[in-house]
């Protein structure tokens, strides 16, 4: 309850707001606690505290009248003369607020204890909090940012709401995407510094901004810390699905972006699936291209009844898979006795007959003829994963530059995985 001042210096008393806010899509029910217990005593000035002796009767008790109160507010802060009137019409203002139930009335109560610099520390963290809401819901961005920031600063960890996103989202809500970023961005680098886990909606938000601003090598970057921090299906299948889509790069180079998508399960999109099919040819990888057309049933992406793609490429490739692996002597003499592009088709071939040993062979001989290397120690690098010769996948990977390096870089990272798991 609100006790009538005098000049003397006496303590001001409790009084709870309880407001519902909407924070980032929760809706949470929330406190702020009683203020005035730690205060120091007050000593406000007379002509202050005559204006508020008269609205302190109308904020407590059976003589409540918060209209009238609110009616007040100009005559009390026409009578504020220091500080300790500023925090005391604060907490009235306040109170007012809750009492009609008007937020922004609330947020400016708040605005004024903070002003004072009398609210008690361990307070300055949660009003912050309040008012960086309140200001968000009238779109006052700004100001928003300027609350939750301080509020951040002060140590406040807020319930159900990730602080630093929704300072993040200020930005973007004003159509500052790159300042959003750039805040994200520190907050990692401040978190990477302290030892602490960065929370993943930090590395999908700053994901989601490369991405559109095809920021490719911070793209690649974000990906990979996403699936190394937050391993798991769906950090691979958005990982590598964004690459796809991201990625400029020959077809042949993407084959081995759909080769990691098919063991990681991110292989899903009918559009990747025909342009893997088309670019190693059902009539020279077709073992292959039956796995590829395994999985797009599995997925339901092709079909079986009616759909003429899947039958006509199942057709050629179901009768020259068994051609290959009768003529898979004929095709490694070639390659052994060839230049580096047999001894890379050979290999090729060997690969889809899932004989890895024999594809690192002909792959090495094919680098070691000239062809090239960028090209041979990725597909070096992958039979040696499916091998499970995981250290020389790795120095395989590491040797890849060129428009191969992020694909290299991801294979490592699917490496490194398998490392940790075995």
């Amino acid at each position: 309850m609100f006790r009538a001042l005098n000049s003397a210096r006496r303590k001001s008393s409790h009084f709870a707001l309880a407001i519902a806010l909407a924070s980032g899509g929760v809706v949470a029910t929330a406190a702020v606690p009683a203020t005035a217990a730690a205060q120091e005593e007050v000593e406000a000035s007379s002509g202050f505290t005559t204006v508020v002796n008269q609205v302190i009767p109308l904020i407590q008790g059976e003589s409540q009248d918060f209209p009238a109160a609110q009616a007040m507010i100009p005559q009390l802060t026409a009578a504020i003369e220091n500080n300790r009137d500023r925090e005391l019409a604060g907490r009235v203002i306040l109170a007012i607020g809750n009492g009609v139930n008007d937020r922004q009335l609330q947020r400016r109560g708040i605005a004024m204890r903070l002003e004072s610099g009398l609210a008690e520390a361990d307070q300055i963290g949660v009003l912050n909090w309040y008012a960086g809401n309140f200001a968000l819901e009238v779109d006052d961005y700004a100001a928003s940012r300027h609350y939750l920031t301080a509020a951040l600063q002060a140590g406040y960890v807020p319930e159900q709401t990730d602080l630093v996103n929704l300072i993040a989202r200020t930005y973007t809500e004003e159509g500052n995407d790159r300042g959003s970023y750039d805040f994200l961005t520190g907050a990692i680098a401040e978190a990477d510094a302290a030892g602490n886990p960065v929370p993943e909606a930090w590395l999908r938000n700053t994901l989601q901004f490369v991405y559109e601003e095809d920021m490719l090598p911070e793209t690649t970057a974000n990906i990979l810390r996403l699936i190394r921090d937050y391993p798991g299906e769906r950090s691979w299948s958005d990982g590598l699905r964004i690459m796809g889509q991201m990625l400029d790069a020959s077809d042949d180079a993407r084959v081995d972006l759909y080769r990691l998508m098919a063991l990681k399960g991110a292989l899903v999109d009918r559009p990747y699936m025909t342009d893997y099919i088309e670019t190693i040819d059902p009539r020279l990888m077709a073992n292959e291209v039956l796995d590829v057309l395994r999985i797009g049933l599995e997925q339901e992406v092709f079909s079986t009844s009616g759909d003429t793609y899947f039958d006509e490429v199942n057709g050629i490739a179901n009768t020259r898979a068994s051609a290959d692996r009768r003529g898979i002597g004929q095709i490694i003499s070639e390659g052994r006795n060839g230049d580096g592009l047999d001894a890379k088709n050979a290999g090729d071939v060997l690969y889809s007959l899932d004989d890895y040993a024999q594809a690192v062979e002909f792959y090495t001989l094919a680098r070691d003829r000239g062809f090239d290397a960028d090209t041979v120690n990725t597909l070096i690098g992958i039979n040696e994963t499916m091998l499970g010769n995981y250290d020389a996948a790795l120095a395989s990977f590491a040797a890849v530059g060129g428009e191969r390096a992020p694909i290299a870089a991801l294979w490592t990272a699917h490496v490194e995985e398998l490392l940790v798991g075995s």
